[in-house]
């Protein structure tokens, strides 16, 4: 068969070719982790465009540049909307205009692509809390088993951390997903994606605040008392620190910290809205810091449609790392599964791709993969393209065999 029609055929039954197109009338269903359209199924090419959606120069830019990226076989973008863009004294009101992101997602959609909406809330990995909500709420940061106050010092931005369990934050934080998703044209957003990577934080043992104190106490109450009580004096002692009983009572949390910020979402966009939530799990010893209970995070994780795993490849041992995947599947719950930044421009190798796409493949990926940052940038080392928008040599191995990789998909799913 000539490698033409090998093209042909596979963007017939995989899914959208870049030029196919849809609607928002278009029936939409997630079945067996995959996204029917129409009756098709539609392989997912994700691009996460990382700007300041707020600002009307850098959205324009996007817009003249959705051609280009049509043409590579995107036809999804994910717009990443950072609270403190758009709401810079951190109540939850939207402060800047929103006619560049309803220009944006009305130009996507009239392209025949999809359009999708996630929010940055948090202060772990790049997310950034308004400096407005911190100089009311002071006392809702989060603190550390020696007492100190949290600042993200994992990944290097150096953000202060809110206590997951501050009411203040919780209502303000939530009241922004409100106001963006209903001030936006929601009902042609495909998904909608809570904070990246949920987490407490790896290198510290977080959450001894006051608000986590009073959740951790009500939550025992509720028990029967079981579980150690709550320390009298920092540092924490490592008995409690690990404890099987507050592991447990973290991971419910985390995960009942995700399952409120997509029902924020839903009160707005429908109770049928699909929600995408990041899974990262590394397999390594600062886990429990992370999560808590991977286990009892992931059974708790109720109102999600997509998970997004990481790690899917382990950047230490520069191989597959098939940890998440087997917890996702031990669940057995019918979410699709993709993977959080299946390439960005930092963390991997032109020579890993064809390992790690065909790892994310073998572990159940059927809805897509995700690409970060899709934007030109010769001397960005996060961006997967040049300034004229040829690929790095890293981002070259997907977009010079794409047809290829669409013929695996497509292989590996029958």
């Amino acid at each position: 068969m000539s490698q033409w029609w090998v093209g042909l055929a596979v963007g017939l039954l995989v899914g959208l070719t870049a030029g196919a197109g849809w609607s928002a009338e278009s029936a939409k269903a997630l079945r067996q982790g995959r996204l029917y359209v129409d009756g098709e199924w539609v392989f997912l090419k994700i691009g996460k465009p990382l700007r300041n959606f707020a600002d009307a120069g850098s959205v324009d830019q996007l817009i003249a540049d959705l051609p280009i990226i049509q043409e590579k076989a995107y036809n999804c973008l994910e717009l990443n909307c950072y609270w403190h863009h758009f709401d810079p004294n951190g109540d939850g009101e939207i402060d800047m205009s929103l006619d560049p992101l309803r220009r944006l997602i009305d130009a996507i959609t009239a392209r025949g692509m999809f359009a999708c909406l996630s929010v940055e809330t948090y202060g772990v990995g790049g997310g950034t809390v308004p400096a407005g909500f911190w100089e009311r709420h002071p006392d809702a940061i989060a603190v550390n088993a020696e007492g100190r106050e949290v600042r993200d010092t994992e990944y290097g931005f150096g953000s202060a951390v809110p206590s997951q369990f501050a009411p203040a934050y919780l209502e303000a934080s939530r009241r922004y997903i409100e106001n963006l998703t209903a001030a936006l044209p929601h009902e042609k957003l495909l998904y909608f994606e809570t904070t990246v990577e949920p987490q407490y934080i790896g290198n510290q043992n977080i959450d001894y605040s006051i608000h986590a104190r009073r959740a951790y106490e009500a939550w025992r109450a509720k028990a029967g008392g079981v579980g150690p009580p709550w320390p009298e004096a920092f540092p924490v002692p490592e008995a409690f620190r690990t404890d099987p009983v507050w592991s447990r009572f973290r991971a419910e949390a985390l995960a009942d910290w995700v399952n409120g910020d997509a029902a924020a979402f839903r009160r707005v966009a429908g109770e049928d809205a699909w929600i995408a939530v990041d899974y990262l799990e590394t397999g390594g010893p600062e886990m429990p810091n992370r999560n808590g209970d991977s286990m009892t995070f992931l059974e708790r994780l109720t109102g999600v449609n997509i998970l997004q795993v990481n790690w899917h490849w382990h950047v230490g041992r520069r191989a597959p790392n098939e940890v998440a995947y087997r917890n996702v599947a031990a669940i057995g719950r019918d979410w699709a599964v993709a993977e959080h930044m299946t390439l960005n421009g930092s963390d991997y190798r032109p020579e890993e791709v064809p390992a790690m796409l065909r790892n994310t493949l073998e572990r159940g990926t059927r809805f897509g993969w995700e690409f970060v940052n899709l934007g030109p940038g010769t001397n960005a080392p996060f961006s997967l393209y040049n300034d004229d928008w040829t690929p790095k040599p890293l981002m070259a191995e997907v977009d010079g065999r794409w047809d290829a990789w669409m013929a695996e998909v497509r292989a590996g799913a029958e």
